[in-house]
């Protein structure tokens, strides 16, 4: 018996989630919602909870803003463009700590350490710098998938790194 209603309870509170889901997402969206959340819920669970009061979305809109942001690469500025191709040919050796300094190469070692063509080729149609369009010529006609850099390894070997595209 205790089984049962822990069953439910539990199955009750998915459904519970579920249903503030939605609501969120409709009110989120600023469109004209549906019935009172609070009714829909009462008509859901009948003899589960109680009425709920509105979700407060600003705790969440505010936790969302402290998550790093990926930075656009199509935003940054000559300058740093400039800085981003500069570091890009004249190092054999590309460090991971270095490049995310640089705010026009931020994100690009986890997107290259990844083989994730698309993320590559957006950094060089921007950046037009010889190694990007070394690597994503590469990339697609190797299908390589993984990691190159195991995980405590924060170097990535250009020179290395194309040869084993080529293989």
């Amino acid at each position: 018996m205790k089984h049962l209603i822990g069953a439910a309870g539990v199955g009750g509170a998915i459904l519970l989630g579920f249903v503030l889901g939605l609501w969120v997402g409709d009110h989120n969206r600023k469109e004209p919602s549906s019935p009172d959340p609070a009714v829909v819920v009462d008509s859901v669970m009948a003899g589960f909870v109680a009425p709920v009061a509105p979700l407060d979305t600003t705790v969440a809109e505010a936790a969302q803003d402290t998550l790093p942001k990926v930075p656009e690469i199509a935003e940054s500025t000559k300058k740093e463009r400039a800085a981003g191709i500069e570091y890009l040919t004249t190092h054999n050796r590309w460090n991971r700590d270095e490049m995310e300094k640089i705010p026009s190469l931020q994100g690009l070692w986890d997107a290259v350490n990844h083989y994730d063509l698309e993320t590559i080729r957006k950094y060089a149609e921007v950046m037009e710098c010889p190694p990007l369009t070394a690597i994503v010529e590469g990339l697609e006609q190797s299908q390589k998938t993984g990691y190159y850099a195991s995980k405590n390894d924060r170097n990535i070997t250009l020179s290395t790194y194309i040869r084993r595209l080529q293989q």
